[in-house]
């Protein structure tokens, strides 16, 4: 069993995006996967209702008020499936926060923008921070660099700008008209464009995933 958080203090960053995509590989997989959908916005529940596909029966949205709440709910998932993923607000709230003390990995995804490489480096200490007031070793961090375009400055960039942070820089996922086609269909880029080199991505982005789990 593990628990993997999706966090970032800015919005339009691709988080629903990677979170619904490495749970279909991770349900592909034959995982038992559990998707709560914590941003007050629900847009990955809305997503995961369009289509009938994998996310119709794997997200769950959630509201929660308090931290005992929140664990219950974390707790419960975790009893369910093997895989819990923590779709989490933007900006860093306090269940965002919470989400860093439960989890065993914690994915900030970022483009390759100044201004989100920066956002990034301090969501970081904030989860740092958190981490370490849980008992036990602190989980993993990593970046996933997202909606990236490939062959520019600042895709070249971005991974230059982040390895000095100290946190795994893992594979990044390219910008796709075909993503944003999947969701309008409600499904994941797997059931939508089966044969594109987008899925590839999302599986090399799941072993890495799946590899900072068994360490």
């Amino acid at each position: 069993m593990a628990v993997i958080a999706i966090i970032q203090q800015k919005g339009g960053v691709g988080k629903s995006t990677i979170t619904a995509n490495l749970a279909s590989e991770l349900v592909e997989r034959s995982m038992l996967v559990r998707v709560l959908d914590l941003d007050p916005q629900k847009s990955l529940a809305t997503w995961a209702l369009l289509g009938g596909g994998v996310l119709s029966g794997i997200v769950r949205p959630v509201e929660v008020e308090t931290a005992r709440e929140f664990k219950t709910i974390v707790d419960d998932a975790t009893h369910e499936a093997e895989r819990v993923l923590l779709d989490c607000p933007p900006g860093l709230p306090d269940i965002g926060l919470m989400a860093a003390l439960v989890a065993d990995v914690a994915l900030l995804p970022v483009t390759p923008s100044p201004l989100d490489v920066i956002a990034s480096k301090q969501a970081l200490q904030l989860i740092k921070d958190a981490q370490s007031r849980r008992k036990g070793g602190l989980p993993a961090v990593g970046y996933v660099p997202s909606r990236v375009v490939q062959n520019t400055v600042l895709a070249r960039d971005l991974e230059r700008a982040l390895k000095p942070t100290g946190a795994q820089v893992l594979p990044g996922i390219s910008q796709r008209i075909a993503i944003a086609e999947s969701v309008l269909q409600g499904l994941t880029l797997r059931e939508y464009a089966p044969a594109s080199d987008g899925v590839g991505e999302f599986r090399q982005l799941a072993n890495a995933v799946e590899r900072m789990v068994k360490r």
